[in-house]
């Protein structure tokens, strides 16, 4: 593994002739101190790192010496990878989390009964009965604690019975008694027939001398790989004894931080690989592949419909939890519902009934006009703003279950537009049926709701975009002002269509608002003001936001289409980072 250099210095090695076994039946360390290259080993092994960039990748990585690449997506549905940050919906149960993986992943023919057996199984052998119906949790919702979440995460991996689990720092933020039990479940697994292999930092003795064998790390090289009874007697043949009533874990780590490279070098520590390889097995049998092979014949079964659930499942699955994290975190839900409603308040008792004032008084009607203009801010801001976060909020959990097939972008995409929908039309109604009234707009409700609810959608279907393109949340904060200040901007209202550059004035066509805006005028005065005054007025005004009564139906259709052109690029967005998770 080579980082490139963009200059005319050398480039740098991070991983160098790094070389192992990861036996069957067996749990293998991979140990080493800050920097060493665990994290990266592991990553390439478990198809999680890939050359790209100026990060330059060259591996021989072999399946009972069958070639596989890692990075495929076939061979990655038989890898169970457990990240070091627990990757699990705060407001999901490990009973309904388990489940959640083995009914998406499982062959279509599983029965719903082998489902729920399953689960209970793996809740009783992962020891998480007893929180099995309490809720993940998160940073700001408590739930299980860290040991169970971590248990939990390793049951939703093992419910395919995965050929490899790889588990990055598991131990971490645990106390030694989780950590203990984290352990031996994972010696559990590796008895049942997996490999079994996790990076680890500095394990307590107990912990280290339950290990079947260790790969330790030590700048990018192997500095020793074998079994870990035979750790004391390597060290002591290159001059390193063990100290007695020492932690061999906190023995090998000091003498890899403490030893100059130069002098382990000459110590005979970084062995070469002297394995003697046979070649790889390249051939077909019984018209399968060498990944055929090597992962599907250690289950053999009757002739079963062995393909994954379709995509109405997925979809179904995916809204009734998105149903469940809405019902069960209500703060947020309240909250959103509750500031909507309060601010429509607010706006109500501002602007109370300047709707049936008349308009041939200029300030009467720029009054009428504020109100429209702030009740679609509301809406467009109340509801957008919750859509860009959403998605780097939940990227860890997405790229986990995308990259272990669990579903397709688009059923992920769908469920989520169709709660979407639901709950914007909800707190798009609240804002409505308050403002509506208060301010005695004159337009039907039925096109008053219609307009702020397009213009809702619309504005939401931007933000999905610009969310699914960042990672951090709080990138997706900081471009808060690129989503709003643009489209209040070439609306209309702080400075006349006509005023903008023309180099620039073709982007207001890109913004929901400046069409909404349109719409409100047309249908809220009409044809007749109810004076020449207020007539020449509002006519200055449609001039002025640069709208005409007699193409209302295709401001429609733009608001409509903003709406579709937006989501349809935000699924490729989306599709194109689920790729990219390593």
């Amino acid at each position: 593994m080579t980082l490139k250099s963009n200059n005319d210095e050398k480039d740098k090695k991070l991983l160098t002739n790094v070389w192992g076994e990861v036996p069957i039946g067996q749990t293998t360390a991979i140990m080493g101190p800050s920097g060493a290259g665990k994290t990266s080993l592991l990553n390439i092994l478990a198809g999680r790192a890939s050359s790209r960039g100026r990060i330059h990748i060259e591996s021989d990585v072999r399946l009972n010496n069958f070639a596989v690449d890692p990075t495929d997506i076939h061979v990655r549905q038989h890898i169970a990878f457990v990240a070091q940050d627990d990757s699990l919906q705060p407001t999901s149960t490990p009973r309904e989390a388990i489940y959640f993986s083995a009914k998406l992943r499982l062959p279509r023919s599983t029965t719903e009964k082998d489902l729920i057996q399953l689960t209970n199984r793996m809740l009783e052998e992962l020891g998480l009965n007893s929180c099995a119906d309490t809720i993940v949790g998160g940073p700001l919702l408590k739930g299980i604690s860290g040991g169970e979440r971590k248990r939990t995460s390793v049951g939703v991996e093992l419910v395919v019975r995965p050929a490899m689990v790889f588990l990055d720092e598991p131990t971490s933020g645990l106390d030694s008694f989780s950590a203990v039990q984290l352990c031996q479940v994972l010696k559990k697994v590796a008895n049942a027939g997996a490999s079994v292999m996790f990076t680890i930092h500095q394990p307590a003795s107990e912990i280290f001398n339950s290990f079947d064998r260790l790969i330790l790390m030590n700048k990018g090289r192997v500095m020793y790989q074998g079994a870990v009874d035979d750790v004391p007697q390597y060290f002591a043949e290159r001059g390193q004894p063990l100290p007695p009533k020492y932690n061999p874990a906190d023995w090998i780590m000091t003498v890899a931080q403490a030893t100059p490279i130069e002098q382990l070098n000459e110590q005979g520590f970084f062995p070469e690989d002297t394995r003697d390889l046979p070649d790889v097995f390249t051939e077909k049998l019984d018209g399968k592949d060498a990944l055929g092979i090597t992962l599907t014949s250690r289950r053999q079964q009757d002739h079963v419909d062995s393909r994954s659930v379709g995509v109405g499942t997925q979809i179904i699955m995916l809204f009734t939890r998105e149903f469940h994290s809405i019902a069960r975190d209500k703060a947020v839900m309240v909250g959103r519902i509750g500031f909507s409603a309060i601010l429509s308040l607010l706006l109500g008792v501002i602007f109370f009934d300047v709707g049936n004032q008349p308009l041939d008084v200029s300030s009467n009607l720029s009054s009428h006009f504020g109100a429209m203009i702030m009740v679609m801010m509301l809406a467009m801001m109340g509801t957008a703003q919750q859509a860009l976060l959403a998605f780097p909020q939940e990227r860890p959990v997405f790229l986990r279950e995308y990259s272990t097939n669990h579903y397709s972008v688009f059923a992920y995409f769908l469920s989520k537009l169709t709660m979407e929908v639901i709950v914007t039309g909800f707190q798009t109604l609240v804002i409505c049926l308050i403002t509506f009234w208060f301010i005695s707009f004159q337009q039907g409700f039925g096109i008053y709701f219609l307009n702020t609810y397009l213009l809702a959608m619309a504005s939401t279907a931007l933000s999905v975009m610009l969310g699914s393109a960042v990672e951090d949340p709080k990138m997706a904060q900081q471009m808060l002002p690129i989503l709003f200040v643009p489209q209040l901007l070439f609306a209309g209202f702080f400075v006349a269509p006509a005023l903008i550059p023309s180099w620039l004035r073709w982007a207001r066509y890109m913004f929901a608002l400046s069409y909404s805006l349109r719409i409100a005028l047309v249908e809220e005065f009409g044809d007749d003001c109810g004076s020449d005054v207020a007539d020449m007025m509002w006519d200055g005004l449609l001039e002025s936001v640069d709208a005409n009564p007699s193409d209302t139906w295709w401001y429609w259709m733009a608001t409509a289409a903003i709406f579709v052109i937006f989501r349809t690029l935000a699924l490729f967005v989306l599709r194109k980072k689920a790729t990219r998770f390593f």
